[in-house]
C-alpha cells in the first residue's frame, strides 16, 4: 500500500520554508533601511577624554614646583579635555540654537583658561568657545556650524578637584545631544542584536538549505 512521504521529507515544504525566511528577513533589512534614509538624525555626542591634574598623587605645590599662568598661582592645576562629535547624518547649523542660547558645560572647577580649541577635519572651523559670564566653573559654546563628522576638541586649564563635566545646557532643535559614554553603550547593544538577528537567519537558511539537500539525494 502505498503511504504519502512524511511533511519533514518533502523538498516542496523545505523550499518554501527557506524562501519564506529569506524575503522576511530582506523585507526587515529594507524597510529598516528605508526608515533610516527618509529620517536622517542629528545628532551631538560629547566626553571628557583627560581630566588630570598636573600634579601626581605624591608631590604637592610647592616653591620648588609650582604652576602659574600669566603670573597668576595655580593652587590645584587640572587639564581637562572635552570633545564634541556630530555623530549624527546632517550638519547641525547655528539656527538650531533655540533663542541664540549657547552649549554650557559645568567643568566643576575653576577655569583658569580656555588653552585651545581645535577642529577636525581639515576645513572645518572651531566654534568660539568661552567661560560663561554667569559662572568661572562653566564653559560655553556660542550657535556655530557643526557640520556631519566634525569634531570639537577644547582643552581647559582648571583650578580645583575633579568632579565629573556636566552638561547643563544643551538648547538644540531636533539635534539629541547625549554622553559619548553611554551613546556607545547603547550603540554597542544595538550592533550585537542586529549581529545576532542577521547571524541566527544566516545559520537557519545554511541548516535547512542542508536538511533539503539530503532529502534531496
Amino acid at each position: 500500500m502505498w503511504m504519502a512521504a512524511p511533511w519533514y521529507e518533502s523538498s516542496s515544504f523545505w523550499q518554501f520554508v527557506i524562501t519564506t525566511l529569506v524575503a522576511v528577513a530582506v523585507g526587515a533589512l529594507g524597510a529598516f533601511a528605508t526608515m533610516r534614509a527618509s529620517n536622517p538624525k542629528r545628532r551631538l555626542d560629547y566626553a571628557a577624554l583627560v581630566n588630570a591634574s598636573l600634579f601626581a598623587a605624591s608631590h604637592r605645590q610647592s616653591s620648588d614646583l609650582a604652576v602659574t599662568y600669566t603670573g597668576t598661582p595655580v593652587g590645584r592645576p587640572r587639564i581637562i579635555e572635552l570633545v564634541l562629535a556630530n555623530a549624527g547624518r546632517r550638519d547641525i547649523t547655528a539656527a538650531q540654537f533655540h533663542g541664540g542660547d549657547p552649549i554650557k558645560y559645568d567643568l566643576g572647577a575653576e577655569v583658569v583658561a580656555v588653552l585651545e580649541v581645535s577642529s577636525s577635519p581639515p576645513g572645518t572651523v572651531a566654534p568660539n568657545v568661552a567661560v560663561a559670564p554667569s559662572s568661572r566653573q562653566v564653559i560655553q559654546i556660542p550657535p556655530s556650524l557643526l557640520v556631519r563628522k566634525q569634531r570639537v576638541r577644547v582643552t581647559v586649564l582648571v583650578d580645583g578637584p575633579r568632579a565629573d563635566v556636566e552638561c547643563l545646557a544643551a538648547p538644540l532643535v531636533d539635534v539629541t545631544v547625549r554622553d559619548a559614554g553611554e551613546a556607545g553603550v547603547a550603540r554597542d547593544r544595538m550592533r550585537g542584536f542586529v549581529v545576532g538577528v542577521a547571524s541566527t537567519v544566516a545559520l537557519m537558511g545554511m541548516l535547512l538549505n542542508g536538511i533539503w539537500g539530503l532529502l534531496r539525494k
